[in-house]
């Protein structure tokens, strides 16, 4: 098979840090691809930086977002996707490496009927000092769905190659949402039940953590109210997809994931300073609480006590 792969990037000022993500596509056994690089207005030299790779080889092709779009890695990722000629898409972050044979040996697992295929990943520090493997915890008696909501594996943006055809005329990354926007994504994805998967016990790249401090003070700086009212609409949504879709979930699934899903309203809730502030956060979702409250299988105990805490929180913080 030697089918065109399109690898889609989005880019914001990583002039510093890119070089080693493209020459990681640079260096692939599979050699049939194009890699569109999505600039998101960037204000350093991340764009010259890119013009030099592209000079040496044409198969990079660096586009800038246009202005009527709107700002995000989302809205570059949607519009990579507009442009990108391949047979299969594989979305790809910045600052992420690909193992030499990551295209090879994705494209290798398509078969005739196969949607996507996932791999694990490993994580690492910034500086490429630290590494640990994704979790792979795949239960064999649970549905793909069930596994991911539950982060029993764990799979990123780049963990999914994707077949083009598949995704026509799908809604695709929700440029609305600033944190966890690729686990909605593939929360939707997996809620097709048509979808074919092809699962990869293999790590075939690197994700990178940080930003050259440390990376769990980094993510707890960088946390603000919207993205973990994100997290809340992502844990919601696990929880309608399964009970509309009619996917097959059990009791322990709508309970984990309706206390998470709360927790993350409370969470972004004690982030307002504001009380006017926090009464109206409440009823912006509150339609959206009232459905996770709605389940059975949350119990008495756990709904009353998330519910004494959000009150507690609007009043008093």
């Amino acid at each position: 098979m030697n089918s065109l792969i399109s690898i889609i990037i989005p880019v914001f000022n990583r002039e510093s840090i890119i070089k080693m993500t493209l020459d990681s596509i640079v260096a692939q056994s599979y050699t049939n691809w194009e890699c569109l690089i999505i600039d998101d207005g960037s204000t350093d030299q991340t764009e010259l930086t890119i013009d030099e790779y592209s000079k040496k080889d044409s198969r990079f092709k660096f586009v800038k977002r246009p202005i009527n779009l709107i700002k995000g890695a989302n809205s570059c990722r949607n519009y990579g996707y507009t442009l990108a000629k391949g047979r299969y898409i594989n979305w790809f972050d910045s600052d992420d490496i690909m193992k030499p044979t990551f295209l090879e040996k994705k494209v290798a697992a398509f078969k005739d009927n196969t949607d996507a295929v996932i791999h694990r990943n490993n994580y690492a520090n910034y500086q490429l000092t630290q590494f640990r493997d994704s979790k792979f915890n795949y239960q064999n008696d649970k549905n793909l769905f069930y596994n991911y909501a539950m982060e029993t594996i764990e799979i990123q943006t780049c963990g999914f190659m994707w077949k083009k055809s598949f995704l026509e005329g799908k809604p695709l990354f929700d440029t609305s949402i600033m944190r966890y926007q690729d686990n909605e994504f593939h929360i939707r994805m997996l809620a097709i039940k048509t979808l074919k998967v092809e699962i990869l016990d293999t790590v075939l790249a690197t994700i990178r953590s940080g930003d050259g401090h440390d990376s769990q003070i980094s993510a707890k700086a960088n946390l603000t109210k919207q993205k973990l009212y994100d997290v809340f609409y992502y844990r919601y949504q696990c929880l309608q997809l399964a009970k509309y879709g009619c996917i097959d979930v059990d009791a322990n699934f709508n309970k984990t994931i309706a206390k998470k899903t709360l927790w993350a309203f409370y969470a972004g809730l004690r982030f307002e300073t504001s009380f006017i502030k926090r009464v109206k956060d409440f009823f912006k979702y509150h339609s959206k609480i009232q459905f996770v409250y709605s389940n059975p299988q949350l119990g008495y105990i756990d709904a009353w006590k998330s519910l004494f805490y959000i009150y507690k929180t609007i009043v008093f913080r």
